[in-house]
């Protein structure tokens, strides 16, 4: 059986600096890489969105 790993922190603005001081070390190959990581999970958990984005172009009603 996996442990479970829990985390206790002094205050609710800690999560955000751990954050950012891990994204602050990491190198933007890393960084880019783990956006597309954590993309991939996100669609996994929600499906991949299907937006279609359509610009229309129409006669101004006031011509």
């Amino acid at each position: 059986m996996e442990r479970k790993r829990i985390t206790l922190y002094n205050d609710l603005n800690e999560p955000h600096k751990r954050q950012v001081e891990k994204g602050a070390a990491e190198t933007p190959k890393e960084r880019y890489a783990g956006f597309f990581r954590m993309q991939a999970r996100l669609w996994a958990l929600k499906g991949r969105p299907s937006i279609v984005k359509r610009i229309t172009i129409s006669k101004p009603s006031w011509i």
